[in-house]
């Protein structure tokens, strides 16, 4: 099985591809609330990511656009909502010969919404948060079940999940051989943070730090490798890179960069996307021989 990702991830940006076109509007609200500078961070996040998606599988072309309010809310209970982000309209994929998906057509976010709190209480806004907040407009760690690639096992929150998959893992297969590459080559699947609660988990990889003061508590997060060192980058610019800073974790630590892996993720819910650096490519090749020969 594992030699079929590999190969799938090296020949997956062959598909037909849509061209697609990012904008951003401003609600009144946010218009009137954010500073030029702050409205800035909206424009650079989504030419940040405008640079890594380069279409549609489908071959039809889409405008994405962001929409961004905002919204002021004073600390409670300890914490504070600094925002949130999630795709703005839903549909479905002309049919794409290859998706993993049961019925050959990926659900996708034809548009995102993302709105942050502008109350003194939350802080500076961030251009990481703000970056990482787009991704879930795209449908990172929003529209998993949708595209089949993960289950957080609750019945009756997605239009279609995984069937017989695990909560905590996820098993896209674009993402899973780039993790495997980019992480840990015996990988069978991506852990994803079960802490956190709503809006944290079940839609960002896995950290391994205690940032809920939970992990490994009855009913919280039971992945594994909690407790111990987190992963690092094995190869190319972030090569020793904790995987706990990637920016598409839960919590906002270290450089936030975007990994590979988040990348990859982007294809298997129905994008394509700028061809994989030569130094992954090569990688994988490496580990699609070491692993022939064992079989």
């Amino acid at each position: 099985m594992r030699n079929t990702l590999l190969l799938t991830f090296i020949l997956g940006t062959g598909f037909a591809s849509g061209t697609i076109t990012f904008a951003v509007n401003f609600t009144p609200n946010a218009d009137a609330n954010y500073t030029a500078a702050e409205k800035q961070f909206f424009q650079d996040g989504v030419d940040f990511w405008s640079n890594i998606i380069t279409g549609y599988q489908d071959g039809v072309s889409r405008t994405w656009t962001l929409e961004v309010d905002s919204f002021s809310q004073a600390s409670s209970g300890g914490g504070v909502l600094l925002g949130s982000a999630g795709p703005n309209g839903l549909g479905f994929s002309n049919f794409v010969a290859d998706a993993n998906t049961s019925n050959n057509r990926y659900i996708l976010a034809l548009g995102g919404q993302a709105e942050f709190n502008t109350h003194p209480d939350a802080g500076a806004l961030n251009p990481l948060t703000v970056r990482h907040e787009i991704g879930h407009a795209l449908g990172i760690g929003t529209l998993w079940e949708d595209n089949e690639v993960y289950s957080d096992e609750v019945g009756g929150n997605s239009n279609r999940t995984l069937a017989g998959g695990v909560a905590g893992q996820y098993v896209g297969a674009a993402a899973l051989a780039a993790y495997q590459a980019e992480f840990d080559p015996s990988a069978t699947y991506i852990p994803i943070e079960l802490d956190g609660g709503e809006g944290t988990a079940n839609g960002h990889w896995n950290e391994v730090l205690d940032n809920f003061a939970s992990e490994n508590s009855p009913g919280f997060d039971s992945d594994p490798g909690d407790g111990s060192a987190a992963l690092t980058v094995l190869y190319g610019d972030n090569f020793g890179e904790s995987l706990d800073d990637e920016l598409m974790t839960g919590v906002l630590s270290g450089s936030g960069y975007l990994s590979f892996t988040s990348i990859a993720s982007l294809q298997d819910i129905g994008f394509t996307i700028v061809p994989e650096p030569s130094s992954l490519a090569l990688l994988s090749l490496g580990l699609l021989g070491i692993l022939k020969r064992r079989r």
